[in-house]
């Protein structure tokens, strides 16, 4: 008799035990929905949100939209920027700054992995205040995209090549970043197909044809972990800088993001070819910065002269991008996700023509 009392006892605290965990379950699982919920203005916005753009929001997280070539860009948990949200929406409880904190918050505590950053190319320069730049306004003109391609000096100092060394360096800080049609991971690819890899690859090919000597890394800075990816590709090039001391010309080769340029893809046509369009990066966070835009100067004017309309724009961003490494180093950005693979490499193709031609003024 106490025996068959024990037995239902137990197994009433088991079924009370099993209630009790898929109560709690549903109990954090709602206020994890309600929570999003007000987050985004109340439950109406919520519903509204279509369940692809949850997926989206985590995979922005790993590998976030990234445009050098905005005024600011800021890596919102959501993938998209805060400051681009229709101000007259409803906010909800939160404000922006709060909620996105929130937002990064919990997708931290679920996913250790999905580093959630404003930007990472901070993070070389610890005498920037990042916060400050936060608040950005939208109509500084000193960060805004500008093409300077007709203005500053070409004089160099010889940077005494050796053409039976290696002369170019090409790496990528970002190496998964990916065009089309290789969509997943947010244009992201672990695979070389269809990445600024394989360009780099294209860039390399037609520089040796040239018979400039190409070292191509193709090591993968930005992944598993997007953060510090730039900590990371210092250590690659001062290693490959100290390996190949002749080697001067430095390449970090990337591409844009489409996002927050009204998706459209940059082009232009060379010999009736449709090309990517490229742009250079200059961060005049760097005590060689004159240097850098002198060279950055003589590309474009030398793809002005080689192919009309091709030359890029050049951007100048706060930051370092580790080009303090030497005065001859090009942050080139080849088109974006909108581009096709095709016509980012037939940029790889005309750009090593003009690269090979600017050289030999610094020869």
């Amino acid at each position: 008799m106490v025996r068959r009392k024990y037995r239902r006892y137990s197994r009433r605290k088991r079924i009370n035990s099993g209630r009790i965990a898929v109560l709690t379950l549903l109990f954090w699982v709602v206020s994890g929905l309600v929570m999003i919920s007000f987050i985004h203005g109340g439950p109406g916005r919520l519903i509204e949100g279509k369940s692809n753009d949850v997926g989206k929001m985590y995979i922005g997280n790993v590998f976030p939209s990234v445009s050098r070539s905005l005024n600011y860009e800021s890596r919102a948990a959501l993938g998209y920027s805060i400051n681009e949200r229709n101000k007259n929406e409803s906010q909800g409880l939160l404000n922006e700054k709060q909620s996105s904190t929130l937002i990064q918050s919990m997708v931290g505590s679920v996913f250790p992995a999905a580093e959630v950053l404003d930007d990472d190319l901070a993070e070389i320069d610890p005498q920037i205040n990042f916060e400050e730049d936060l608040e950005t306004n939208s109509d500084d003109k000193s960060q805004i995209s500008a093409d300077s391609g007709d203005s500053g000096s070409t004089t160099f100092s010889s940077a005494n090549i050796d053409y039976s060394k290696p002369v170019v360096i090409i790496y990528h800080t970002h190496a998964t970043e990916s065009y089309q049609p290789v969509t997943e991971g947010n244009f992201h690819s672990l695979n070389e197909y269809g990445t600024v890899r394989e360009v780099g690859a294209v860039l390399a090919k037609e520089l040796e044809a040239k018979g400039v000597q190409v070292i191509h890394n193709k090591t993968i800075h930005d992944s598993p972990s997007y953060s510090q990816s730039y900590t990371r590709s210092l250590e690659t090039i001062n290693s490959l800088m100290s390996k190949y001391e002749s080697a001067k010309i430095i390449v970090d080769l990337h591409r844009d993001a489409a996002a927050y340029t009204g998706n459209k893809p940059k082009t232009v046509t060379i010999n009736n070819n449709t090309i990517a369009g490229y742009a250079m990066v200059i961060g005049n966070g760097n005590p060689n910065v004159e240097a850098l835009r002198n060279f950055a100067n003589h590309i474009n004017k030398t793809a002005e002269k080689l192919y009309p309309g091709f030359k890029g724009k050049i951007i100048e961003k706060q930051y370092k991008f580790n080009q303090h490494v030497s005065d001859y180093y090009v942050l080139l950005e080849v088109g974006n996700n909108e581009n096709t693979i095709e016509q980012a490499k037939g940029t790889g193709k005309y750009f090593a023509e003009v690269l090979a031609e600017a050289i030999k003024d610094i020869e």
